[in-house]
């Protein structure tokens, strides 16, 4: 980037900035008195807070404890990544920066973080020497052996390795076993196929006086991932090595009528009045732990909410069902996600940015994170103890997910937060009942490929072709 550009790009930031009123809220405040004497201070911007903001200062208060020469102070922050690049834009961003797996690509593409390999090459051996020395663990570097295969990938994007993984999901068909006794079920065998999860969620549907009182499955509860249902009928969204959106495919077709077969057949009006009556994620009101629904798509992390509001809850989980010809126990099919830690480029101390980086990346430590947030391990090889240390009692159905050879990320495509935002915007058009899935998908598709390509041709003016 030209130093006029730079300038440009800077200006437009700050510009943005004071217009919103939110400088202050971004880049401040930048204060080293909490920090001992001596120390160089670093600032680590997350997402979380909260319970999983407390874990996480769990870590750092470990690392600052661990040494004397580096001390980290971690910064909540909303919007984080939009925030990250206006600060990196701003030649100020803080030396680390937590982001969603699904944000990489545009900081990977847009030059925004400094990929781990080249801090690796200037520091890894220096940093390997301390970490034998000061936590007994020889040659510390981030190996690919180290991970399974799904988490590996998340960290990168095109090859780079932009940032490692903190936290990773897997999603899981979740389910209310004491409903499963009610309805005649057997709460040890959950459903392993589409047709399964029809027939157990008719059975576990309650209707009285044409009013339903609980449902069996609902797809749009919590509705967070409105995108992801072809991917059980065997199909994809994106073909990334030709950059094309796939969201009318004959497998996502087949994926959307069958969710439309849920009001066609309980009724449109009727699930709507229904759901109106949800409460939210962080409540008692939560459909599945209100008893108003039997069984939901959710992540791991449902259970530090069943632990805080109905503790003793008797749930069960399970791979989410596929369809009856792609079956297979040993390789089930489920939504991965992660949380990454990258190095902004500018950062005002690489070296240290990168030590803390590493050290979360210690087994001990990562596993700690995994189990206060109740989450799967991305290590390809958990301690012995992980499973019952775990507040998840199904955290062995995550684990199996996460190391799954067709475990699936988001697409991976800058253009995903309007690629989602599509269907976001869809579902209800096809819930409701008011068009065809796909007619649908059809539409989702072209505009869904005209941001892809804008992504395509902006990137090949500013870095040439893709190779």
């Amino acid at each position: 980037m030209t130093s006029q550009a730079q300038t440009i790009t800077r200006r437009a930031a700050l510009g943005a900035l004071g217009a919103a009123g939110l400088g202050f809220a971004i880049f401040g405040p930048r204060r080293a008195g909490d920090a001992p004497p001596g120390r160089v201070v670093i600032d680590y911007w997350e997402k979380w807070t909260g319970q999983e903001g407390d874990a996480m200062r769990r870590v750092i208060d470990a690392f600052n404890r661990s040494q004397d020469r580096v001390w980290v102070r971690y910064f909540a922050q909303s919007a984080i990544d939009q925030k990250a690049l206006i600060s990196i834009a701003g030649d100020d961003p803080p030396a680390l920066v937590g982001l969603w797996d699904f944000a990489l690509p545009a900081f990977v593409e847009s030059r925004a973080v400094i990929p781990l390999a080249d801090l690796d090459a200037e520091f890894g051996d220096e940093i390997a020497r301390d970490f034998a020395s000061r936590y007994g663990v020889p040659d510390f570097r981030l190996r690919r052996e180290q991970y399974t295969a799904p988490a590996w990938e998340l960290m990168h994007h095109d090859g780079v390795m932009g940032g490692v993984v903190s936290t990773c999901s897997s999603m899981a068909y979740y389910y209310d076993r004491a409903a499963y006794r009610d309805a005649g079920l057997d709460p040890d065998a959950p459903p392993r196929t589409i047709r399964e999860l029809d027939e157990h969620a008719e059975r576990l549907t309650v209707m009285r006086d044409g009013t339903v009182e609980r449902a069996g499955f609902l797809h749009r509860e919590p509705g967070w991932w409105n995108w992801l249902w072809g991917y059980f009928f065997g199909g994809t969204l994106y073909d990334r090595a030709k950059e094309t959106a796939l969201a009318s495919s004959a497998e996502n077709v087949r994926a959307y009528e069958w969710l439309q077969s849920y009001p066609e057949k309980y009724g449109t009006q009727r699930l709507t009045a229904f759901q109106s009556g949800f409460g939210g994620y962080n409540s008692a009101q939560q459909a599945i732990l209100s008893g108003k629904v039997a069984s939901v798509l959710h992540g791991p992390f449902l259970v530090n909410v069943i632990d805080r509001f109905k503790p003793g809850m008797d749930y069960g989980a399970a791979p989410f069902p596929v369809a009856d010809e792609i079956y297979d126990p040993d390789r089930p099919i489920g939504l991965v996600e992660a949380d990454t830690i990258c190095v902004p480029r500018g950062c005002p101390h690489p070296r240290e940015a990168y030590e803390f980086l590493l050290f979360t990346q210690l087994p001990r430590n990562i596993e700690a994170l995994a189990i206060d947030h109740a989450k799967p391990t991305p290590l390809a090889t958990p301690s012995p103890d992980f499973a019952r240390r775990h507040p998840n009692k199904a955290i062995a159905v995550h684990n199996k997910l996460m190391a799954s050879d067709r475990a699936f990320p988001k697409p991976e495509t800058r253009a995903w937060p309007q690629f989602e935002a599509e269907f976001n915007a869809e579902i209800t058009t096809m819930w409701e009942l008011t068009r065809p899935a796909a007619d649908v998908l059809a539409d989702i598709d072209a505009r869904a490929q005209r941001f892809i390509d804008i992504v395509v041709e902006r990137r090949e003016r500013r870095y040439g072709a893709k190779s």
